[in-house]
């Protein structure tokens, strides 16, 4: 019986090695199936390229140099205030460097006044608008961007004289102006298609002259006056296109 009972235990091994061993066998033979690999997400750089429009405030100061030639006498109006108003531009990225051009336009109010050569009157500058049109060219850092800026300035003037007792205006003086701009400035990208600017801008507009005989001045002279203006904007863009 012992016997019986051991060779059954013996058999009874040998057929479940013999499972195993092909069970072992058949996962030899299936081919390994490939692992996904794992997905990384590589971050794009921000591009500066396309257009972009946006609007703009800042305060504006300088002066307006009256000459009384020929008698050679001077007198400067310090001029200053706020003004606003709209920028459209384009800008295309190559690398780092990023070319542009841009116009803007402004309403302003930026006026002084001094007395005149004359003390019975006192002269008054005002600049009612400032635009230009210009080239920029800057270095990006991905969202920031530091770039300098030239070109085409157009500005609106009136100048006026007041008798200084009275405060009567005695004559007037409009003239509109065609002179350069030349500047620099920061502009930073919050997301793709928002950006916020501080700009720096010079304008010289030359000089204009204003007829003798206008007003209460001197009749035997005419008065040459020149223009000059710095301004430090802030501004926001829509860029409409990020490359």
């Amino acid at each position: 019986m012992r016997k019986f009972l051991l060779a059954g235990v013996a058999a009874a091994a040998l057929s479940s090695t013999a499972l195993t061993s092909a069970a072992v066998a058949a996962d030899l033979g299936v081919p390994r199936q490939p692992i996904a690999e794992s997905v990384v997400a590589v971050p794009v750089a921000f591009s500066w390229t396309g257009f972009y429009a946006g609007a703009h405030l800042g305060y504006g100061w300088g002066r307006s140099n009256w000459d009384f030639a020929p008698a050679g006498t001077f007198v400067s109006p310090s001029t200053n205030g706020i003004f606003g108003g709209l920028q459209l531009g384009y800008n295309y990225q190559i690398n780092n460097v990023v070319l542009g051009i841009e116009g803007d336009a402004s309403a302003a109010d930026m006026s002084g006044w001094r007395a005149c050569p004359d003390p019975a009157f006192t002269c008054h500058s005002r600049t009612n608008f400032l635009g230009s049109i210009r080239g920029r060219i800057g270095y990006a850092w991905d969202r920031t961007l530091i770039y300098g800026t030239g070109g085409v300035a157009f500005g609106n003037f009136r100048h006026r004289t007041f008798d200084a007792p009275t405060v009567t205006q005695v004559g007037s003086f409009s003239t509109s102006r065609v002179g350069y701009a030349l500047g620099a400035g920061l502009e930073y990208a919050w997301t793709p298609n928002v950006t916020t600017k501080l700009e720096y801008m010079y304008y010289d507009f030359g000089s204009s002259t204003q007829l003798a005989g206008v007003g209460a001045l001197d009749a035997a002279n005419d008065t040459r006056i020149r223009n000059s203006i710095h301004t430090v904007k802030i501004g926001l863009n829509y860029l409409f296109s990020t490359g």
